[in-house]
């Protein structure tokens, strides 16, 4: 791939590295001007391969751009080849570590921060004449990493193959995310558990899944949960509190209740009889007011 500027001062080697400075490592300016045009020109190259890699891979939005990568702590490493003219980037291959949240092989969701490839891209024009083997593997050598610790985002069928042909990696661990891991990711990490053992995450079952996604607790959180639950087998006994302020007040008798009440009464109450001189008498309630009436004729009528 040529561009309308030389790019011999840019590439000392053949493979170079871009970091979040947009410049090449080792690369010296010797003025502020010239480190100026040496990021305008790096950016256009990013931009301009990362582009063509998507739509290689049939993405609608290019996976690397110098502003990304401006933004993050991954690194790019450009393929060169020199001519007689402003030279040409043949390939990109873009890697950085990032947090992720995988699936061992016992099927424990595990949370790790790992080397991850990005994007890889070899113009079609070099493909097949061993050129992203020679990119790939000198990725290895500076990241010190072996192949099957990579997790692979979003990787298409040619490099599935890639890492196949080359390295022999075929048993993948099937994961929730874009990423692909091999069975050799965990193996190294095995050497130092609580890298794991300490990060281990459990899937929670909750009614609000479907909305807000998987809730994840730590190993540690689970067993703390679980060994609660077995000591407090006996519920917790319930203290009533007393009534504070105005309604521990004592309320008042409510005189409109009375009346109801004894207004349902009327003629059907009766007090025992009271003897008297002139006869027996009983006392009923009769429109709200106690009235007595005599059972025995009055003498005066006699």
């Amino acid at each position: 791939m040529e561009f309308r500027f030389n790019m011999h001062p840019l590439f000392r080697a053949r493979i170079v590295r871009i970091n979040n400075s947009l410049l090449p490592t080792g690369f010296v300016a010797q003025s502020r001007r010239v480190a100026l045009d040496a990021t305008a020109q790096i950016s256009e190259i990013i931009n301009t391969i990362g582009s063509m890699s998507a739509q290689a891979q049939g993405l609608s939005v290019p996976v690397t751009t110098a502003q990304k990568l401006r933004n993050s702590d991954h690194h790019i490493y450009l393929m060169f080849e020199s001519n007689d003219r402003n030279g040409l980037v043949v390939g990109i291959l873009k890697v950085g570590r990032k947090s992720l949240y995988v699936f061992d092989p016992s099927g424990e969701t595990v949370n790790v921060t790992a080397p991850c490839v990005l994007d890889f891209y070899v113009h079609e024009s070099r493909q097949r004449g061993g050129l992203g083997r020679e990119l790939f593997e000198h990725m290895l050598r500076e990241e010190n990493i072996q192949p099957d610790e990579l997790a692979i985002d979003r990787p298409s069928e040619k490099l599935l193959g890639f890492l196949q042909k080359h390295y022999g990696l075929s048993k993948k661990i099937p994961q929730m995310n874009n990423f692909v891991v091999y069975e050799g990711f965990f193996a190294s990490k095995a050497q130092n558990s609580t890298d794991i053992d300490g990060r281990r995450m459990h899937i929670t079952a909750s009614p609000n899944t479907n909305l807000f996604g998987p809730t994840f607790t730590t190993t540690e959180e689970r067993r703390r949960s679980t060994s609660q639950t077995r000591t407090n087998v006996a519920p917790m006994p319930i203290i009533a509190q007393p009534p504070v302020g105005r309604y521990a007040a004592k309320r008042p008798t409510c005189s409109m209740a009375q009346v109801n009440h004894y207004s349902s009464m009327v003629g059907k109450i009766r007090f025992p009889e009271e003897n008297t001189g002139n006869g027996k008498r009983s006392v009923f309630i009769i429109h709200n007011s106690p009235t007595t009436v005599s059972t025995e004729p009055n003498s005066n009528f006699t």
